[in-house]
C-alpha cells in the first residue's frame, strides 16, 4: 500500500494523460514513485525528464491528496493498483506512457493465465456486426484467450456479452470514473464483468466521460493486449485510434472485412488494406499465438467459420445515428420509444413477449438450477437457437449463469 500511495501522490501531481512519458520518469527513479516523493527538487530537475510546470506540480502537490483517494477507494468497494504491484498488467509496462494508478472493480488475474486481445467498433453497430463480434469472441475465450474492449455501446458490449456467455474472462475499461454511470443502459453489463474478470480505469472516482479522455483511455485497451481486433468501424471512427496506438506499440492488428462501400466498415477495410490481417474466423487470429503461447491456446476449439448458419442477434445496445433534420428527428423518437421497450437494462418484457424457447427455459429453471447440457437436452435445441435464447434472458436479468454454466432463475 505505500507505493500505491505515491502513485497515487504522483498521478494527483500529473494527472492523466497519455504524453506522460511515465516509463522514462520511473527509469530514472529505480525507486518508483516513492523514490521521486522523497527526492528534492533539484534531484528531480537533474534527472531530465519532467517538464518545468510537472516539477512545480510534484512540489506544490501535498501526500494528503492521494490519503482521501485510498479512502474514497475503500468506500466505492474498489481496489487500486499502481506498476510496482504483481497484479498490474504486464504488457501495459511495455508501452512508454503506461499509467500510473489503475482503479479496479473485480479481478485482473484472466489476463495472467490466458492470451488477452481487444475488440473494438462502431457503437452504431450493424445487427450482423453485432452477431459476429459476439461469435468471435466467444470462439476466442473458448480457445484460451480474456477479451479487452472499452465498455461502449454496439460493438463493445456485443465483445463483452460473448465472452461472458462463453464463461471466459473480460476487462472493461472505462474513459471515467468506476462511480459513474456511463454508458447507463451498461450499468447490469458492468456488474456481470466485475463478477468474471474486471473494469477499471486510470480516471479517478468522480471523473466525467468527457470526449478527450476516450482517446487516451485507448491506449490501454491495446497496451494491454497482444492484438486488436475491429469489427465495423468508420473512416473517424474512435476505434481506429485503438488500432493506431497497437500499432505505435508493436501490437497486431486484426480487422473483419465488410461492404467495400460501407462507411461504417471503410476504417476496417483501410486497415486492411494497410496491412492489417482480415478476419474470416477465430482461427484467422489465434494461428498466429500458436507458437508463441502453446500453453495457453487449445485451437481445437475454436469455430472455423463467422459465417455459420445465424442464430437471433444479441439484443445489444447500440447508439442510434444523430437525426439529420426534423422528420427524421420525429421518426428517431419513435423508433426510440419501441427500442426502449426492448433495451437489455430496462425491465423485462412480459412472458407473452418472450419466445418459445425462452417460455420454456424459464419453465425449466422455476423448477430447478441446471446445467447447460441439461437444458439443451430438455429442449432438444439446436446450440445456436439455445446459445441466442440463454443469452436474451441474462440480458434481460430474468436468468444468470453461475460458475461452471449452472443456470438459475434471478433473485
Amino acid at each position: 500500500m505505500p507505493n500505491t500511495l505515491y502513485y497515487l501522490w504522483m498521478q494527483c501531481a500529473l494527472g492523466v494523460s497519455s504524453a506522460l512519458r511515465t516509463q522514462e520518469m520511473l527509469a530514472a527513479f529505480p525507486g518508483g514513485a516513492k523514490e521521486i516523493f522523497g527526492a528534492s527538487d533539484y534531484e528531480r530537475r537533474l534527472a531530465g525528464v519532467f517538464t518545468n510546470t510537472q516539477l512545480s506540480r510534484l512540489h506544490g502537490t501535498p501526500l494528503e491528496c492521494a490519503e482521501k483517494i485510498l479512502e474514497e477507494c475503500a468506500r466505492q468497494n474498489a481496489h487500486i493498483l499502481s506498476p510496482q504491484d504483481a497484479g498490474y498488467p504486464a504488457r501495459l509496462l511495455e508501452i512508454p506512457n503506461f499509467p500510473l494508478a489503475l482503479y479496479v472493480r473485480g479481478s485482473l488475474e484472466g489476463l495472467r493465465d490466458r492470451l488477452p486481445l481487444a475488440i473494438v467498433g462502431t457503437r452504431r453497430a450493424s445487427s450482423k456486426s453485432v452477431d459476429i463480434c459476439a461469435r468471435l469472441s466467444a470462439d476466442l475465450v473458448r480457445a484460451g484467450c480474456a477479451v479487452v474492449s472499452g465498455g461502449a455501446l454496439g460493438i463493445d458490449s456485443a465483445a463483452h456479452w460473448g465472452v461472458l456467455h462463453a464463461g471466459g474472462s473480460t476487462v472493461a475499461v472505462l474513459g471515467c470514473g468506476l462511480d459513474v454511470n456511463y454508458p447507463a443502459e451498461n450499468g447490469s453489463l458492468f456488474k456481470r464483468i466485475a463478477e468474471r474478470g474486471a473494469v477499471i480505469s486510470e480516471y479517478p472516482f468522480g471523473t466525467a466521460p468527457a470526449g478527450m479522455n476516450f482517446p487516451t483511455r485507448n491506449r490501454l485497451i491495446s497496451g494491454m493486449s497482444a492484438g486488436t481486433i475491429v469489427i465495423e468501424a468508420g473512416e473517424k471512427s474512435g476505434s481506429l485510434i485503438t488500432a493506431h496506438c497497437a500499432a505505435e506499440q508493436g501490437r497486431d492488428v486484426f480487422a473483419v472485412p465488410g461492404d467495400a462501400f460501407g462507411s461504417t466498415y471503410t476504417g476496417g477495410n483501410k486497415l486492411i488494406r494497410d496491412g492489417a490481417k482480415p478476419v474470416f474466423a477465430a482461427m484467422d487470429i489465434l494461428e498466429e499465438y500458436e507458437l508463441l503461447y502453446p500453453e495457453l491456446l487449445d485451437m481445437r476449439r475454436a469455430e472455423r467459420d463467422l459465417e455459420r448458419p445465424a442464430v437471433q442477434p444479441e439484443k445489444v445496445v447500440v447508439k442510434k445515428q444523430e437525426a439529420r433534420d426534423k422528420k427524421q428527428e420525429a421518426r428517431d423518437k419513435k423508433q426510440e420509444a419501441r427500442d426502449k421497450k426492448q433495451e437489455i437494462v430496462k425491465t423485462a418484457p412480459e412472458p407473452s413477449n418472450l419466445s418459445a424457447q425462452e417460455t420454456k427455459i424459464l419453465q425449466l429453471l422455476a423448477q430447478a438450477s441446471l446445467h447447460i447440457d441439461a437444458i439443451m437436452k430438455a429442449t432438444n435445441a439446436p446450440y445456436g437457437e439455445l446459445f441466442a435464447a440463454l443469452m436474451n434472458l441474462e440480458m434481460q436479468e430474468r436468468i444468470q449463469q453461475a460458475p461452471g454454466k449452472i443456470y438459475t432463475i434471478s433473485l
